[in-house]
């Protein structure tokens, strides 16, 4: 049996499970004349759980096990968090032992967690009692916490001085809000506090803050000469639960006449920083802090004694004024100067006290993290040259989003110099400005609650785009959003149609013939796009005609799509345009790239297209057309990528996720290539049977810029390849899949596999140079694809798993160049030209946010291609 306790209201149970209460001499006095021995026995308890860290949606279980030699009274339960209250079990009838499981439950968004303690008291019918007691940790991230910030445990260890100041600092945190953080000082006459009233807390009323520090200096009373005092933060939610940062910290008072001994100075540092990334030094001396900083040195031999040292940067802080024993100060490196990376240099902290004799000393223990772990560097002398650490410099800076989330597509306007990011967690496109290399807080709200893929909107096939105007995938709605990145607002929403993938066969029965339509309803919302134009007719400049800029697009499913299409995408079109008519209004279902083609084995293919707030309802693809194709196998995996080519008259498209075939598929679209929308009006014989039926219109919509079902089979000969993320270049010639469990695949624009790249793992990310106009495979024309022929553009960059960017030449595969990063590429990565300063960068997103690199010059060592012959 077990016992379920509702956390947040203490609840009495009466068990009846048996007390032994000694009823003999019950009218006895004290003085016992009867002779009946009083029970002096405790009856014992134990708390035992299995494990010491449980998740607060399982509950906190425990087991209480307790005995008593003649019989239990009660069993009482206590929690150190008060909105748990107390449990009490108490016998009625004779029981010796006592054994029981116990489940604490806690309604959703509970703000329990942490270390929970646990007081088990049994007592038996002549008062006797014992206690046992357990701490579990309750895991849940909307808990209370609280870190006590400053005074550190070092080491060293914190020092304080009579007379001097210390800073205590401590951070409290919780979603249901909190009604007071503070510290507490014990002995508390060892400082006084110079605040007016003088405190030890933040009180909050009325609106409670849900993260907040308190930061107070408190002054070492002249009395105390010696000895030691400690601090301790806490905090309180709430809902009255107190929290305290355990053990307290030990503060050591060191009263010195005449100072000559420098500062105990150490740093915190990374192996791998960016130029601009922190140094943390930390100086403790009983005369108190005056200046602290560091300094950096380039290295020729990355080893003791670091011999060809060249001075780089040596930068410090006067902290005097505070009067602290204690100081620890974070530092920007400010490394701007260095233009080659990776480079290894030397970092010291460094910091000199308030004495007479001015004493100052660098670092003499550091902390060198490497990764998430930290590890300790070893304890040197404190001598000149001593607590030095190489450090390896690395290309780029990270800015994390304002306020987190996840990317999950980019694209980079150079009219505005701005980046666009889509957050899909979020619900908001984030909006990162090159010129001020800072984050616009207030980013685009207005693009759906989950916007997905972006791209810019044509305006020729030159390349040149809208300079304002930008499209969102919406994977929360059935709708594009079309913003104004200037007013940073929707200028209007594109509603998709929903289209019916119908399997249409005719059955004779007695000589009586029908048609038999069996409906797939795939309402799905949009995920990936890519935006074409078609030219206006006669255009020089190949001018977009204002009626011809289209989205495609692949789909999320939903999981009211029924079999085959469960888990499945599909890849579709849409006209952009702000108009409710729907004679102006065009989506495309793509067909094509499942067509069998004549004479195959395969199910007849009828699509119809709804637009319901318009009420319209369209046969598109008639069965007269007599299309044949696999529905096992005509749905896409489940996250399929879609990107442009520069100039907007390509797109390229890579099945990714979940895929229902033997191998992911990659399909190519040209804009160039003819829109068919002929109207279909037939009669099947011999029964007579319309198709459409009446009422109702009907056309064989075709796009031959899609590619055909023959075409996209043939994309790479192993099986079982998972795509990652695809790339296409200007005018896609060059096409890059990057799948498998290590390679880069790279096509040409009808999809044949020209050769691979082995980058080391499937890690996401890559993009071509901004004006790659080469083509993979054969031979070609002088520029090979067109373009400036400029080899240092024949370049694809590919995020590696070794937190670097490996540059690839896209004619013979070989790797050109490997540019080192701090953080490993996790997200999207685009390659842009910044034509106001006609600098090519890379942005990709990492676990800490976005980074952005400043591209060097690439030479590439390959020659030019073979010309035609």
């Amino acid at each position: 049996m077990r016992l379920h306790v509702r956390a947040g209201r203490a609840r009495s149970a009466v068990l009846g499970l048996a007390a032994a209460m000694v009823v003999a001499g019950a009218c006895e006095t004290a003085r016992n004349p009867g002779g009946v021995q009083q029970d002096l026995i405790a009856p014992a308890i134990t708390l035992s759980f299995t494990q010491d860290t449980q998740q607060i949606a399982s509950g906190l279980s425990f087991s209480v096990t307790a005995s008593d030699n003649l019989g239990l009274k009660d069993i009482r339960l206590t929690y150190s968090d008060p909105t748990i209250g107390t449990s009490d079990s108490v016998f009625t009838s004779t029981v010796t032992n006592y054994n029981q499981s116990v489940t604490v439950t806690f309604p959703p968004g509970s703000g329990a967690g942490g270390p929970i303690t646990i007081i088990g008291r049994a007592t038996d019918g002549a008062g006797n009692f014992t206690e046992s007691t357990i701490v579990i940790f309750l895991s849940n991230v909307q808990a209370l916490t609280v870190v006590l910030v400053t005074p550190s445990a070092g080491p060293p260890a914190p020092l304080a001085s009579p007379g001097r100041n210390i800073v205590v600092a401590v951070h409290g945190q919780q979603v249901g809000g909190l009604q007071r953080v503070g510290f507490i000082v014990t002995p508390r006459s060892a400082v006084s506090d110079p605040t007016t009233p003088p405190t030890d807390s933040l009180i909050f009323i009325g609106t409670l803050p849900k993260d907040t520090t308190y930061t107070d200096t408190l002054t070492v009373s002249p009395s105390f000469t010696t000895g030691s005092f400690t601090v301790a933060g806490f905090a309180m939610d709430a809902g009255g639960r107190r929290v305290t940062t355990t053990p307290p910290v030990t503060v050591n008072i060191l009263s010195v006449a005449t100072d000559n001994t420098p500062p105990v100075v150490s740093h915190t540092i990374a192996s791998r920083v960016e130029a601009t990334d922190t140094i943390t030094v930390r100086g403790i001396d009983p005369s108190a802090i005056s200046w602290i900083g560091f300094r950096v040195d380039t290295v020729l031999n990355a080893a003791p004694p670091f011999t060809g040292i060249t001075p780089l940067k040596f930068d410090s802080v006067n902290v005097g004024a505070a009067n602290l024993t204690d100081v620890t100060q974070k530092l920007s490196l400010g490394l701007t100067t260095l233009t080659t990376f990776p480079k290894s240099v030397v970092v010291r902290g460094y910091a000199c006290d308030l004495a007479t004799a001015r004493n100052c000393a660098y670092s003499q223990t550091s902390t060198v993290i490497t990764g998430s772990a930290p590890r300790r560097a070893p304890l040197r002398a404190a001598a000149a040259g001593a607590g030095q650490d190489t450090v390896t410099v690395v290309a780029g800076t990270t800015h994390p989003l304002p306020f987190g989330g996840h990317i999950a597509d980019a694209i980079y306007n150079s009219n505005r110099r701005e980046l666009y990011l889509t957050n899909d967690v979020l619900g908001r496109v984030e909006v990162y400005n090159l010129a001020t290399n800072t984050f616009d807080p207030n980013g685009i709200i207005t693009a759906g609650p989950v916007p997905w893929g972006i791209a810019l909107w044509p305006v020729d096939t030159a390349g040149t785009y809208d300079v304002n105007r930008v499209v969102v995938a919406d994977a929360g709605g059935t709708e594009l959003s079309i913003l104004d990145a200037s007013t940073r607002r929707l200028l209007w929403r594109q509603a998709l149609p929903n289209f019916l993938i119908e399997k249409y066969s005719i059955q004779v029965v007695s000589q009586f013939t029908r048609a038999v339509i069996t409906v797939h309803d795939v309402s799905d919302r949009p995920q990936y796009l890519g935006t074409v134009c078609r030219v206006t007719t006669g255009s020089p400049t190949g001018a977009c005609a204002s009626d011809s800029i289209y989205a495609i697009y692949s789909t999320t499913p939903t999981a009211s799509s029924t079999s085959p299409f469960n888990g499945r995408a599909t890849l579709r079109m849409e006209k952009l345009t702000p108009t409710t008519n729907p004679d102006s209004l065009f989506g495309h279902l793509f067909w094509e790239l499942g067509d069998l083609g004549s004479n195959v084995a395969g199910d007849t293919l009828r699509i119809e297209m709804v637009r319901p707030s318009l009420g319209v309802s369209k046969v598109v693809l008639t069965a007269c057309r007599a299309i044949t194709i696999d529905f096992p196998s005509f749905g896409l995996g489940d996250q399929t990528f879609v990107r442009n080519t520069g100039n907007f008259t390509h797109a390229f498209v890579g099945e990714g996720g979940n895929v229902s075939t033997a191998f992911a598929r990659v399909m190519g679209y040209s804009a160039k290539k003819l829109l068919n929308t002929p109207a279909s009006s037939c009669t099947m014989t011999p029964t007579s049977i319309l198709e459409p039926p009446p009422g109702i219109t009907g056309s064989d919509d075709q796009d031959f810029g899609m590619s055909p079902g023959r075409h996209v089979s043939d994309f790479i000969s192993n099986t079982g390849v998972h795509v990652v993320s695809i790339a296409t270049n200007f005018n896609g010639l060059t096409n890059l899949v990057r799948a498998g469990t290590d390679s880069t695949y790279y096509l040409d624009e009808g999809l044949r596999l020209w050769g691979t790249s082995s980058v080391g793992s499937t890690t996401p990310g890559m993009d071509m140079n901004y004006n790659h106009k080469f083509e993979p495979g054969g031979s070609c024309s002088v520029t090979c694809g067109g373009g400036s022929g400029n080899l240092g553009e024949r370049i694809v960059f590919a995020a590696a798993p070794d937190t670097s960017i490996r540059a690839f030449d896209t004619y013979f595969f070989n790797q050109q160049k490997k540019i080192a990063i701090r953080d490993p590429i996790i997200g999207p990565l685009r390659v842009a030209l910044d034509a106001s300063t006609s600098q090519q960068y890379l942005f990709g997103i990492t676990a800490r946010g976005l980074v952005v690199v400043s591209l060097p010059p690439i030479t590439n060592i390959n020659p030019q291609a073979p010309p035609r012959r």
